[in-house]
């Protein structure tokens, strides 16, 4: 499913469109080196179809905002859980969740002091640093690169070497990060067929094609609504590593004693809120559906089975070592190879552990 880039993000969508469309748009135009105004726009042009007019935030107050890349639909369940329990009153703080969409870049948003912390895609952060934004990774939702080539189970495409001879259908938005994974592999596109792909995964489930690429948490579970039973290869799982919705803050609010401390409650309260929403994937959409997403007419079956994939991207074994939305080494040094092949040119000192170190202090749980 591609959303139409000009609906806002307060207008109902669909709820397959919810699913899969904008931030799908947005990620795969930073891998693929898309034009988008990262750092140096206006920050009203950035704030383009937010909804709800917030003003700037106040930690002075303990009044913040936390800055989604999408909708709110279960993707962001862990902070309705959060919001909801009270996680973050009990440590002071009143956040505001401010929706993201089409025309919004959480960038300028963070940088503007308008959002505390951002949830972003990874590239796009690395970008706007790249431009002279001042900006850290402090933490990743996504552990594994959510990307997957999709087949149908009863003809699985297991590994890279499988494509030989096959059909594959690629979004043009695609394309891009499927030839990354293909050097990544080592497999020569030249020994399957690419086939261009509009939205509708349909195609595979008749069988006119062996495979396409998507998004694990979406196109999977279209295919499971329509009886298809699908096979998912991760890309992570064959040479491309890549952390995804990336929590982001200024360096200078890192530096700031009484803004550290607010991101650090703040994330405190985004780790209690995760464990409660991996731990109950039904509690979570309704969440999403029927309170902080009341307004996009979501889908209840297709959240619930989307919060059920995302458990397998969120949770490691490094986040039950050390933490949900922890970095390891291994993942950023994959994560900046993987950028690479895309020519996003991160380097590790874009991303700190610093506040995550302060959340657990040395435990996995907070």
């Amino acid at each position: 499913m591609r959303a139409n880039d000009t609906t806002a993000p307060d207008e109902p969508e669909s709820s397959h469109q919810a699913e899969r469309g904008l931030s799908r748009r947005r990620l795969l135009q930073v891998l693929g080196g898309g034009a988008l105004a990262v750092a140096g726009g206006s920050v009203l042009a950035a704030c383009g179809g937010s909804a709800g007019g917030a003003g700037a935030s106040d930690p002075g107050s303990g009044k913040v905002a936390l800055q989604f890349v999408f909708i709110k639909n279960v993707q962001f369940a862990g902070s309705y859980f959060a919001d909801s329990k009270g996680y973050w009153r009990d440590r002071g703080l009143q956040v505001e969740l401010l929706p993201g969409g089409p025309n919004l870049t959480v960038e300028p948003m963070v940088e503007s002091d308008r959002a505390l912390v951002g949830i972003t895609h990874t590239a796009q952060a690395v970008k706007a640093i790249l431009n002279g934004a001042d900006l850290k990774i402090i933490g990743a939702g996504f552990q594994k690169n959510p990307f997957v080539l999709i087949s149908r189970a009863v003809a699985a495409i297991r590994t890279p070497q499988d494509l030989a001879g096959k059909k594959i259908g690629v979004q043009a938005l695609d394309l891009p990060v499927f030839t990354a994974f293909l050097s990544a592999s080592n497999v020569d596109k030249s020994t399957f067929t690419i086939v261009p792909l509009q939205s509708d995964p349909t195609p595979l489930a008749t069988g006119e094609l062996d495979g396409i690429m998507g998004f694990y948490s979406n196109e999977p579970n279209f295919l499971r609504i329509k009886g298809v039973e699908p096979y998912t290869m991760l890309l992570d799982d064959f040479g491309y590593p890549l952390m995804e919705e990336c929590y982001i803050a200024k360096q200078s609010s890192l530096d700031d004693p009484a803004k550290r401390q607010q991101i650090v409650s703040l994330m405190q309260g985004e780790s209690l809120g995760w464990t409660d929403a991996l731990a109950n994937p039904e509690a979570a959409a309704d969440l999403a559906v029927n309170n902080y997403g009341k307004d996009l007419n979501l889908d209840m079956n297709q959240q619930i089975m989307a919060m059920k994939s995302e458990i397998d991207v969120v949770q490691t074994d490094d986040t039950k070592a050390h933490g949900l939305f922890w970095m390891s080494d291994d993942l950023i040094a994959g994560t900046v190879n993987s950028l690479k092949l895309g020519d996003v040119n991160a380097s590790p000192d874009m991303f700190t552990r610093e506040i995550l170190e302060e959340v657990y202090q040395g435990k996995a749980t907070v």
